[in-house]
């Protein structure tokens, strides 16, 4: 492959060392089940949406590329959708910092007021708090009744379902922990601040902005059909688009192309937020460390974002996601050249997704 001076990164890069390296991490022994294709994204220079200049590297173990079919490079496995999970956050805090920056919708302001769900808590939260994991809120991520209903394959829980089956005390205001029913109240805010369905706020607000033409917020079982999936353990050997509900996930989860990914978190510039709202969402606060297993070295959380705040290792900024099936991840690198990229792997290992992410950055500020 040689280098590309003109494709995705907008630098210098020899895309043969980059997918040899990307390879490595690939074939190391990680979680289970193991990674068979990592879709990587990598976009560079100042275009933003769909003027980012984006490769596609479709990656597999040499072992299996006889069974799989194919070297590392393009194929059509490389416009397919997967569902982001968690990086889904990201969006939804995009959105509501758009309201934000048109004063519609008040961060340090209390929540309540778009949100009466709040009414009965001790205390006032802020938007912002709730965005960037302090407000006290609990989560059902570790819930034993959740991943059995889940694995059951039934219908998902209402949101009013998730919200009541989680009403118990949570950690104090202000300390991070993370919780998807925070970012369940933030999909009602926007609505609420919006007027509008969810899923037309995130056209509005997002998708069209930056050009993200295959992004759109799934509700169905039937939605699933022709995504992105590796196996589950969640479900035995029946496959993901028949036994899950995008329901599960309480906030509402997207799913898009790498390539789109990687547009999303690369147009997250002036040209898409005003500086204010932009550094707020950057801002991120130590959340502790360390984190076993992950490259993160200084972690911290702004709005919607994990942030590394390490000089060394970072900056950078991004979200991970995870669930049955898939793991995405998609980071930005600023600088002179501004670089991001997207992994999508079809399995479940954040870890190896979060590594080969932050590799790609690392190589590409070294070639810029």
């Amino acid at each position: 492959m040689g280098k590309d001076k003109n494709g995705a990164a907008g630098a210098d890069i020899d895309q043969e060392l980059l997918a040899a390296a990307l390879t490595g991490l690939l074939e190391e022994e990680g979680a289970s089940p193991a990674a068979r294709t990592a879709l990587v994204a990598i976009a560079g220079g100042r275009g933003a949406g769909d003027g980012a200049a984006v490769r596609t590297l479709v990656l597999r173990p040499r072992a299996l590329r006889g069974e799989l079919g194919g070297e590392p490079g393009t194929d059509d496995l490389s416009g397919r959708r997967a569902l982001v999970y968690s990086l889904t956050k990201t969006i939804l805090a995009a959105g509501v910092l758009r309201l934000a920056a048109r004063g519609v919708v008040d961060l340090d302001g209390p929540a309540e007021r778009w949100l009466p769900e709040l009414a009965g808590r001790p205390g006032s939260v802020s938007v912002a708090q709730i965005l960037m994991h302090r407000a006290g809120l609990p989560d059902y991520g570790g819930r034993a009744d959740y991943h059995a209903a889940v694995a059951a394959g039934g219908e998902p829980w209402s949101g009013d379902e998730f919200l009541a089956r989680c009403e118990v005390e949570g950690p104090p205001v202000g300390s991070f922990a993370y919780s998807n029913i925070g970012y369940l109240l933030i999909g009602r805010l926007l609505e609420r601040a919006g007027g509008a369905p969810l899923a037309e706020m995130l056209e509005r607000e997002v998708f069209a902005p930056l050009g993200l033409t295959s992004a759109a917020l799934l509700r169905d079982r039937s939605d699933l059909d022709g995504l992105f999936f590796g196996p589950s353990p969640a479900f035995g050997g029946a496959p993901v688009a028949d036994a899950y509900h995008p329901g599960w996930v309480s906030h509402g989860v997207v799913a898009m192309t790498a390539a789109d990914a990687c547009r999303f978190v690369h147009g997250l510039t002036e040209e898409y937020l005003p500086a204010v709202p932009l550094r707020r969402m950057r801002d991120g606060l130590p959340v502790g460390g360390p984190m076993g297993g992950r490259p993160w070295v200084e972690p911290a959380y702004g709005m919607g974002m994990m942030v590394e705040l390490d000089p060394a290792a970072g900056p950078y900024w991004g979200h991970t996601g995870g669930g049955p099936g898939v793991t995405p991840a998609a980071y930005h690198a600023p600088g002179p050249v501004p670089v991001s990229v997207a992994v999508f792997l079809d399995g479940e290992d954040g870890n190896l997704a979060e590594w080969m992410a932050v590799e790609v950055l690392h190589r590409l500020r070294g070639w810029r």
